[in-house]
Order: C-alpha cells, then sequence, then structure tokens
C-alpha cells in the first residue's frame, strides 16, 4: 500500500506541475517555471527516500537508537542535493543567488550538527515509546515533536538564526523613526524591527514575522530597504504587523499541531504491518513530508486569507496605494509570477497572485 499511496502523491505533484508550467508559458516567466520545476522536483526526489528504505527494509532489524538514527541522518544528506541545485543551479543562472558555496557547506553542516543533536535522542525515545506503550506511542511522539517544533520556533530569532544570517536591530534614523510611530499607533508597545542582511545570500526582497505569538519580531531584508521607498516600506511593515494583529502567528501554531497530528497518525497507520521498530519508525519518519501533501490545500487556504486579511490591515493603517505599488516591485524583483494555475495554488501557494492581491486592495480602497 505504502508504494501506492507514493506513486500516487507523485502523480498528483505532476499534473499540477505540467498545469502550472502551461500558465507560466504564457507569461514568459522563466525563472518562475524553474522554481516550480525545482520545487516538485525536490519533492519527488524526497519521496524516493521512503522508497528506498522499503527495498531495504529487509536489513533494518533490531530496536537499535544508533541505527535508526543513521537511517534518519541519511535521509536528511539524502535531500541535499535538490536543496544545492535551487541556490547554484537555478538562481545562479538568473542571477539571483549570492551565496558562496563555501558558506553553503558551513550552513549545511551546522544544520546537520543541530540536527543530529536533536535526532539521536529523539530515535532512543521513539523506540522505548513504541516498544513499552504501544498504541499509545504514536501519540506521546507527536505531542514530543509538536512541542520541540514550537520550543524551536520560540528560540529562533534569538539563538537558530544568528548561525545562519546576520540579523540586527533595525539602524535609527528617518526610517526607524516613521516605522516605530506606525507601531505606536497601532497599539503595539514593544518595538520589534530588526534588519536582516539578506544581500549575502539572494537578490530577492522580502520581509517576515519570525518568533512566537507572544514575541514576534517584523524583519526587513536589507535587499528590501534597497529596493523600496520609505512609504512602501512603511505599507510591508504594516502588513506584516497585520498578522501578528490578527493572531495569524497563533493560528498558525495550532494549525500545524493539528494536520501533524493527523500525518503522524496516517503514518502510522501505513507502517502498522512492520514489525521491527527501527523500520516501522524510520520509514514513518520519511513518509511525513510526503503526507503533508494532503494537508497542503487546507493549510495554505489558511495563509492566503491570512495575507488578504494583512493587507487590509496594511491598507487601514498605512497606505493601499503604497503597497500596491509595493506588491508590484517585489513581484517584478523577485521574478515571481503574477498569476497561477488554481489548482496549482490551492495546493502550493502560501500567498495569493499578485493580481489577486492588487484587485483586493483596489476593492478595499487606497
Amino acid at each position: 500500500m505504502l508504494p501506492a499511496v507514493l506513486l500516487l502523491i507523485a502523480a498528483l505533484r505532476i499534473t499540477l506541475l505540467l498545469r502550472q508550467r502551461a500558465v507560466l508559458r504564457t507569461q514568459d516567466q522563466a525563472y518562475a517555471m524553474g522554481v516550480v520545476t525545482q520545487r516538485v522536483g525536490q519533492q519527488l526526489w524526497q519521496q524516493g527516500w521512503p522508497l528506498l528504505l522499503l527495498v531495504l527494509m529487509p536489513l533494518l532489524k533490531g530496536s537499535e537508537p544508533l541505527l535508526l538514527f543513521v537511517l534518519v541522518t541519511a535521509g536528511w544528506l539524502w535531500e541535499l542535493p535538490p536543496k544545492a541545485y535551487k541556490p547554484f543551479g537555478l538562481d545562479a543562472s538568473h542571477g539571483m543567488n549570492r551565496m558562496s558555496v563555501a558558506a553553503f557547506v558551513r550552513e549545511q553542516a551546522i544544520k546537520l550538527v543541530l540536527f543530529a543533536a536533536l535526532a539521536l535522542p529523539a530515535a532512543w525515545l521513539a523506540l522505548v515509546l513504541i516498544e513499552h506503550t504501544d498504541k499509545r506511542a504514536w501519540l506521546a511522539i507527536w505531542a514530543i515533536g509538536w512541542g520541540a517544533w514550537a520550543g524551536l520556533r520560540w528560540l529562533q530569532p534569538r539563538y537558530v538564526a544568528p548561525l545562519f544570517d546576520k540579523v540586527e536591530s533595525l539602524p535609527a534614523g528617518e526610517l526607524r523613526s516613521r516605522l516605530e510611530s506606525l507601531l505606536t499607533r497601532s497599539g503595539v508597545r514593544d518595538q520589534r524591527l530588526f534588519l536582516l542582511r539578506a544581500s549575502a545570500r539572494s537578490a530577492q526582497a522580502n520581509a517576515q514575522v519570525s518568533g512566537s505569538a507572544r514575541a514576534p519580531r517584523i524583519v526587513l531584508g536589507d535587499t528590501l530597504i534597497g529596493l523600496l521607498k520609505a512609504d512602501e516600506i512603511e505599507s510591508v511593515v504594516a502588513h506584516e504587523l497585520g498578522h501578528i494583529q490578527r493572531g495569524h502567528l497563533r493560528f498558525q501554531l495550532l494549525m500545524i499541531g493539528a494536520a501533524s497530528f493527523a500525518m503522524v497518525m496516517i503514518a502510522a497507520a501505513l507502517t502498522v504491518g512492520i514489525a521491527e521498530p527501527v523500520a516501522k519508525l524510520a520509514i514513518a519518519w520519511a513518509l511525513l513530508p510526503s503526507l503533508w501533501f494532503f494537508a497542503l490545500p487546507l493549510a495554505n487556504y489558511w495563509y492566503r486569507r491570512f495575507e488578504f486579511e494583512a493587507d487590509a490591515s496594511a491598507a487601514r493603517h498605512a497606505s493601499g496605494a503604497a503597497l500596491a505599488r509595493a506588491l508590484r516591485t517585489l513581484t517584478r524583483n523577485n521574478r515571481n509570477a503574477p498569476i497561477a494555475d488554481r489548482w496549482y495554488e490551492r495546493v502550493y501557494h502560501t500567498h495569493p497572485a499578485t493580481s489577486e492581491r492588487l484587485d483586493r486592495l483596489d476593492k478595499v480602497g487606497t
């Protein structure tokens, strides 16, 4: 049954890829077409790992935590080739990459160390739970995994992100004063504005909210600040502020928890016929990224809705017209496609197409 499920997911992904490429071909969007192909290709490559584990299953005997750790780490390493192709193949060919090979290797080495530090105790604990708690083991495994993810998300801005990127408080000046005024009149007490040296990684410009719902940060890339005008940057910050004010971070935490619970239970059901604990857990772990495909339409529906809500908030607290100009500039700079195939968008897109966002902003009023 496992191969059939993976083949079904692969067929659906390829179908969506072909539909999106057909739409992008009419717009002459070469980079966007490459991004879509790389994304789906990476996911298909990722699906090869659980299939390989099924072939090797007769060799995966016993309940040694070290063997499970080795298999999980090998799965992480399996995903490196398509990850490396994105910056050094696709992005480099379109002039978007600014990361050196040495920086990429350093970053992946740090990630591997962090992953190993978490994976070894997790492998031991998971095997103990499987051997001693039987059916309740999967519930405990999910609870521990989700709790660890939530904890890392809380720690990420202060302790994890600095390992990979240079993040600092937004420098004092006219722009910071303007943005602090926006936060003050929006009722935000804590000033949490940060600058990310994104230009060391990519030519793309972006902003984001990071951290937990109780201690969020608004992070602006230096590429974005160098690209947009002051009123456009203000509108982007107002958009990110909208995510905080509407409680999107908290909702996302609960949504990820519910979706991951469903995925873990499905993985447990699909591996019920596997007797060996190491094989059962290794294959279940390898299945999770593929099974997440079924949660994407619902999760991304809410993410796109969040974007519309944040846009409306930005129009109220700053300027809808400035945000519209910023969206056009960012779409052009980042080489995003302004429209998308509706089915591909429903499954894969966390953000609505730029054309839809601009239409909504026109209706809200600028």
